[in-house]
């Protein structure tokens, strides 16, 4: 039975992977990986993917080949009693963000660091609900902090996931397809509508960033996936959640995610604690981050082993691949595999 651990932002781009690491000391961290057995690798050009997320959809079977989050984590946040939307409608994952002005760009920001409370997140949600219900649509909310659209007719639309879109330029990553601009022209309606917000003018009087445009991704239409591919899950992500109950996985082996489960099957977890500072490419505070990573990573070794585990297998992401390592209880005994991290945490040069 194997232990699957997937973290994201764990990967340093090949460029820059040697100034990063240079010097770092995280040496059980070291020793545990260059003593693993590699596996899988996958590599990409694009810069605008979740690499993490769309090694987790093919994991589950996803059908498409852009991962569809929105419906899935719709179901699990509801449960099994559905919903507001009909199951065969399209849904989409729709939160607010901050467009920030950069020189000659809008730049799309966060707002981690001054989140809307409850009564903002209502007051604004309602106000856009008018606007996207005099175009077919319905914003929908759960909890205050998961921001939904629901569209009866599909609508056509690559998009690009909020995280990996964060710090970049809006035009470079807004949807694109056939049904582009229809999406743009609601989403104008919904920002002069909160230009005007009460909501807003409080934020920006007490220096907090308004809340001045939604991003939309992750939609598509509910399917059943088609078999679990792993006994149990540890996760509060709903959108993991939600894949796991569409496989066939019973609502008692979705565990929360530092619980440490029985070896009666594979097991999946998620350690996301690299992937903001990876985002942002603050690298500085990224490697302040290693040691967090292998203390988890040495506690949850002697968990899994401890538990009947045969391995631990550990998908690193960064952003634009993955590479898995898998780590066994008889790896001290390859003693003479030394590497460095700027080569173990380097993602693959895609030239």
């Amino acid at each position: 039975m194997r232990w699957f651990v997937v973290v994201p932002g764990a990967l340093v781009p090949a460029s820059l992977a040697a100034d990063v690491l240079a010097g770092t000391t995280a040496p059980r961290l070291a020793q545990r990986l260059a003593r693993a057995a590699r596996g899988e690798e996958t590599t990409g050009d694009e810069t605008t993917r979740l690499p993490h997320l769309e090694w987790l959809w093919r994991a589950f079977d996803g059908p498409t080949h852009t991962p569809v989050t929105a419906p899935y984590a719709w179901r699990a946040l509801n449960g099994d009693s559905a919903t507001n939307a009909r199951p065969e409608s399209q849904l989409w994952f729709c939160e607010p963000v901050h467009f920030a002005f950069a020189r000659d760009h809008l730049l799309v920001t966060p707002l981690a660091e001054a989140p809307l409370d409850a009564a903002e997140a209502r007051a604004l949600a309602g106000a856009a609900d008018e606007a996207a219900r005099e175009s077919g649509a319905a914003l929908r909310l759960i909890d205050h902090g998961h921001w939904f659209l629901h569209v009866d007719a599909p609508w056509q639309l690559d998009t690009v996931p909020l995280a990996a879109a964060l710090g970049r330029s809006a035009d470079d990553v807004l949807p694109t397809g056939a049904d582009a601009a229809r999406w743009r022209k609601l989403l104008n309606e919904i920002q002069m509508r909160w230009h005007i917000h009460p909501v807003n003018a409080a934020r920006d009087a007490r220096g907090a960033p308004t809340v001045n445009a939604l991003w939309l991704h992750g939609g598509g239409v509910w399917n059943p996936l088609p078999h679990p591919p792993f006994a149990t899950l540890l996760s509060d992500d709903p959108v993991l959640r939600g894949w796991a109950l569409a496989a066939g996985l019973a609502p008692s082996a979705l565990l929360p995610a530092d619980a440490t489960p029985n070896a009666k099957g594979d097991t999946l977890s998620v350690w996301d604690g690299l992937q903001s500072s990876a985002i942002a490419e603050d690298w500085g505070a990224w490697l302040g981050l290693l040691p967090k990573f292998e203390r988890m990573l040495e506690s949850l070794c002697e968990r899994a082993f401890g538990a009947g585990f045969a391995s631990v297998d550990l998908v690193l992401a960064g952003g634009r691949g993955t590479r898995r390592f898998t780590l066994g209880t008889r790896d001290g005994w390859r003693f003479w595999r030394r590497a460095k991290l700027s080569e173990l945490l380097r993602e693959a040069d895609t030239e």
